[in-house]
């Protein structure tokens, strides 16, 4: 389902809570990066002071809070994400990547992808929506064969682009302290979104209704412009990186080429020929392989500045039979 102003995010609070380890193992194409042997994960609970959550079917209140899962290098060499390790002493202080995930997903369905990023030297931070998440829908027992009740939750991600910035927060702390202080470099900030995720991810790097200061790159993968958010899009020259399926059949590919037509360079977009809607950024293949490479130059170029890497972004992209891109780094 696509679905897509937002009250202004408060100052967070935090709790650390342990997270399990993955048992989903990671193919040996995963992106190393310097001595990164593995990916680490920690879990924190943020809370959101002056903000509420309304849930629709009780009309149930309480303050706004959500689980973080944060995924960062690691120098414990594994297969699988490990809790709490301890993370790589090289390459550092790493990128942040704060990710949205689509409409009844969790941030662990995009494993494949979001392992290749820390691999490649980058720390991800992707909350766990307190509606509109798989793990949200489950816990209120709603029926998604239900239209009406559907779409309430689901149009909580207009409160999504908040949670973003609660995040981006939150790791300001983290950076300070704990196992990953001195270890993040939160002032080099990129937003990733899948589906809702890319509306919500689009409209906070920009539109005027919801823009995150200081966000410095946005991939919008099978994303779409949500009109209710209000605003105005596109007044910005934030770099930005659009993927879509070519076969998608929840978002139309339209949606993403209206986006790349209507975004200010540098822009580029990825066709991921004959990709449904979630498979590319879910499931280890071709299309996943090609989405990871094409996002990992693009952040290596407007997160960490390598300028080689500006020609790079506009031609990885292409992969016979998978992939094909378009490119405007410098608007003409």
């Amino acid at each position: 389902m696509e679905r897509a102003t937002t009250t202004p995010s408060a100052s967070t609070t935090h709790r650390h809570e342990p997270a399990p380890s993955s048992t989903r193992p990671r193919s040996s194409s995963a992106h190393q990066s310097g001595q990164i042997a593995g990916v680490g994960e920690l879990r924190v609970t943020v809370t959101e002071p002056g903000r509420v959550t309304c849930v629709p079917t009780t009309h149930a209140c309480s303050e706004r809070s959500y689980l973080l899962d944060v995924f960062y290098p690691s120098r414990t060499a594994s297969s699988t994400i490990v809790a709490d390790a301890p993370v790589a002493s090289v390459g550092g202080p790493y990128p942040l990547i704060v990710f949205a995930a689509g409409f009844d997903e969790d941030p662990s369905a995009y494993v494949p992808l979001i392992e290749a990023w820390v691999r490649a030297g980058y720390v991800v931070a992707a909350p766990r929506f307190p509606l509109s998440s798989a793990w949200a829908l489950a816990t209120y027992g709603v029926d998604l064969h239900d239209a009406a009740i559907a779409d309430a939750f689901e149009s909580d991600m207009l409160n999504e682009p908040g949670d973003l910035s609660a995040a981006i927060g939150e790791m300001d702390v983290l950076a300070r302290s704990g196992v990953l202080a001195g270890r993040v470099a939160t002032d080099d900030v990129a937003l990733a979104g899948q589906s809702d995720g890319g509306d919500v991810v689009l409209a906070s790097a920009d539109n005027t209704c919801c823009a995150i200061p200081g966000v410095r790159a946005v991939a919008v993968l099978s994303g779409a412009v949500f009109s209710p958010f209000g605003g105005s899009f596109f007044g910005s020259s934030v770099p930005m990186l659009v993927v879509q399926g070519s076969a998608d059949t929840v978002n139309p590919p339209s949606a993403s080429q209206a986006i790349y037509a209507d975004a200010q360079a540098p822009k580029y977009l990825e066709w991921l020929l004959g990709a449904d809607h979630l498979g590319p950024y879910t499931t280890e293949g071709p299309a996943e392989q090609a989405v990871a490479a094409v996002s990992i130059a693009f952040f290596d170029t407007y997160l960490r500045q390598m300028a080689p890497s500006v020609t790079q972004v506009a031609t990885i992209g292409q992969v016979s039979g998978v992939a094909t891109e378009e490119a405007d780094v410098d608007g003409s």
